[in-house]
């Protein structure tokens, strides 16, 4: 299991605090494509930390789940109640629609949370390109 350190930590706040000061819209992308529950909380925490740290500057933050990371997003997930406090906290929830159908999930099983996109790495490739920071835990 990753963590992201303090000096990443303090690398996406700069990154994030000088593209607000321009004007543009920013936010940070999650990454995660693994079935491990710890690195889910991990990804939990983070997120938290984040709104703390930057509420006055109304970072996006946007969760994108594919391949294993899935069935973190069922409804019976160990972490689903989490993403449901990340979510109603304004952090979006993705899943790769593609990603869902190869894994043998079906759609009636995942949180009604979850917003499907239709490539989980196309999303995380446009929101760098937009200038998000780019977080995997």
């Amino acid at each position: 299991m990753r963590r992201i350190g303090a000096q990443t930590g303090a690398l996406i706040l700069l990154a994030c605090l000088s593209l607000t000061a321009h004007g543009r819209k920013t936010g940070v992308v999650f990454q995660i494509s693994t079935d491990s529950v710890p690195t889910w909380k991990v990804a939990v925490h983070n997120a938290q930390n984040l709104q703390q740290a930057l509420l006055p500057y109304r970072v996006r933050i946007e969760f994108i789940a594919f391949g294993p990371g899935l069935r973190m997003l069922l409804k019976t997930s160990p972490v689903a109640h989490a993403l449901l406090v990340l979510h109603q906290s304004g952090v979006t929830i993705d899943a790769c629609r593609r990603s869902v159908l190869r894994e043998g999930l079906t759609l009636a099983a995942m949180s009604p949370i979850v917003h499907y996109i239709p490539s989980g790495i196309a999303e995380v490739v446009r929101r760098e390109r937009e200038g998000w920071a780019y977080v995997r835990p």
